[in-house]
């Protein structure tokens, strides 16, 4: 992969504080039938074309991405939920020394295991994970590209055809607070949703019609972004010690 000083090509002027994204699309539901405003989101039926576990995202167009523990024995577990606090899913991810380089799998309410992301390679020349839905069924891709000024996640379908792009502030600005990233169209012309970092917490502002799977895989190049921003923020502190 090569460093943030060492451009790949010759990325477009980017500012590192992207503007507010206000989305122009419906707001989801604030309630739901049968929900608990302060726990888990209501069962929705399987449904035809659509992976099991994926339902409830069909109905949502707002994801928050909350962590709710990290520990370097038991390593980092994430609460994903709907716009009132619902949990939807929990995700784990486990501290492995041999393996896979990045292995989360996400449960839904009823513990069925709904969504894996797995980075299998470990050589240095790319990032990428491959978001499965179910396990074992691939949906997508999330493949990392970062320059001087400007980071971004290419958003690929089951067959690497680019969908969307997500656009935001450079690894070497922002780590360590809250930061705008952009979702836009493949060719960068529009902007139809935003991931946004504040306090640790993501918030994922999507299209409400966005295919199902592609919300899938936004939800877990988020998580994918988290696991880098937390590995640059490691290094350098890392540097930070070695050089003092």
């Amino acid at each position: 992969m090569s460093a943030p000083e060492d451009p790949l090509t010759h990325p477009k002027a980017f500012d590192d504080h992207p503007p507010n994204y206000q989305p122009p699309f419906q707001q989801q539901p604030q309630a739901f039938p049968g929900s608990d405003p302060k726990g888990v989101a209501p069962y929705v039926a399987q449904i035809p074309g659509v992976p099991p576990g994926l339902e409830y995202l069909l109905q949502i167009n707002q994801i928050l991405v909350h962590p709710k523990y990290f520990t370097a024995q038991f390593g980092k577990t994430y609460e994903i939920q709907n716009s009132m606090g619902q949990q939807i899913y929990l995700a784990k991810l486990e501290p492995q020394c041999c393996g896979p380089l990045y292995d989360v799998m996400l449960k839904d309410n009823s513990d069925a295991e709904v969504i894996h992301l797995l980075e299998k390679c470990k050589c240095s020349c790319s990032r990428e994970v491959e978001i499965h839905a179910p396990p074992g069924t691939l949906i997508g891709y999330a493949t990392l590209s970062w320059y001087a000024h400007v980071t971004s996640l290419s958003i690929s379908d089951a067959s690497k055809e680019l969908v969307l792009m997500v656009v935001g502030p450079s690894f070497r600005t922002n780590i360590f607070g809250g930061a705008n990233f952009e979702v836009k169209s493949k060719d960068e012309t529009q902007t139809v949703g935003q991931i946004s970092r504040d306090n640790e917490q993501f918030v994922i502002q999507i299209p409400l019609d966005l295919d199902v799977k592609i919300k899938a895989v936004l939800l877990g190049a988020t998580l994918y972004l988290d696991y880098l921003v937390e590995a640059k923020r490691r290094e350098l502190e890392r540097r930070h010690r070695n050089n003092h």
